[in-house]
């Protein structure tokens, strides 16, 4: 009898110690770290990301962790064939594929499977985006009703991008977006995955780390760090690496759009709801081992996860 290759994921909402419980059992057990997050696969975004030091990512390799610049395109699809190659290799070397991050995108698509999307066109967007300004985002969403149901009752009416996509898809293919999902569970059919999941319950605390995480990054020098991102790189608050939390708010503040004081108020507003959304999203899978985070350390986490559960 054959067995499939254990593969683990440490999910967690964002400020929730995930990269440095990741290195604690990188030092004691084979594993290779893979980043599940699709802000770090940027070359130079590192403070609004708050990327490992270069040190870490020195010691202990990373993957998917600066592979493209900042003026390129990336999207799951990119992500979910990369990483299926690394697993392989990771595994043919004896070693154990660890997936850590908190983008919930990328963990549905590698558990709940993709069919793979047409590339973008330049020439649909351009179309697109007239059609926008001509008749507006919501009737355009309304369009989805008919020729997309399913992914009309799955996107959100303000979210431009996927329905701008979903439109796009279309327009190439003629068929709707949601046709391109399929059954096909890449990991759960090739691979036997163990999930954790790292979830806070105090949410007074919690609240508190997001405040300090916001203040750092800031204190850090993310103005600074994207000031110089536009000039190295031409781009502006269209292009795809800077619709992140931060870097969206902070090309915002570098165009006069907001203030200084707005800026903080809005990438601490922005991350609580990516918080929610991370952990409603959680909610939707079944986890092998599910931790409450609250007054631990990560050393802590670490140790419990090695108790409750055996890599193989």
């Amino acid at each position: 009898m054959s067995y499939k290759k254990e593969v683990f994921f440490l999910v967690g909402p964002t400020c929730t110690g995930k990269s440095k419980i990741a290195i604690e059992l990188l030092k004691k057990h084979p594993f290779e770290l893979i980043s599940m997050d699709a802000s770090t696969v940027y070359k130079n975004l590192n403070v609004g990301t708050d990327k490992p030091h270069k040190k870490i990512l020195e010691k202990y390799h990373h993957h998917m962790i600066d592979i493209i610049e900042p003026n390129e395109p990336f999207n799951v699809n990119y992500y979910c064939k990369t990483v299926e190659s690394i697993v392989d290799r990771i595994i043919s070397k004896g070693k154990i594929p660890l997936f850590v991050g908190g983008t919930m995108m990328y963990f549905n698509r590698l558990l709940e499977g993709i069919d793979l999307l047409p590339e973008r066109d330049s020439n649909e967007r351009e179309f697109i985006k007239y059609l926008v300004d001509k008749y507006s985002l919501s009737t355009i969403y309304n369009c989805l009703k008919r020729i997309d149901f399913k992914s009309f009752c799955r996107i959100n009416l303000n979210d431009a991008q996927r329905i701008e996509r979903a439109l796009e898809v279309y327009l190439l293919t003629g068929k709707p977006m949601s046709s391109f999902f399929s059954d096909k569970k890449f990991m759960n059919n090739k691979y036997d995955p163990k999930i954790i999941f790292l979830l806070p319950k105090d949410k007074e605390n919690y609240h508190k780390k997001i405040e300090l995480r916001t203040s750092k990054i800031l204190n850090d020098g993310l103005i600074d760090e994207v000031k110089n991102l536009k000039k190295r790189y031409q781009i502006n608050s269209q292009s795809q690496s800077m619709k992140s939390i931060g870097y969206r708010q902070t090309m915002d503040y570098l165009d006069g759009n907001i203030s200084e004081r707005q800026l903080y108020e809005k990438c601490l507003y922005a991350t609580r709801q990516l918080a929610k959304r991370q952990i409603t999203w959680m909610k939707k899978f079944r986890a092998d081992l599910q931790i409450n985070i609250d007054h631990k350390s990560h050393v802590e986490i670490a140790e419990y996860i090695e108790t409750n559960l055996h890599f193989t």
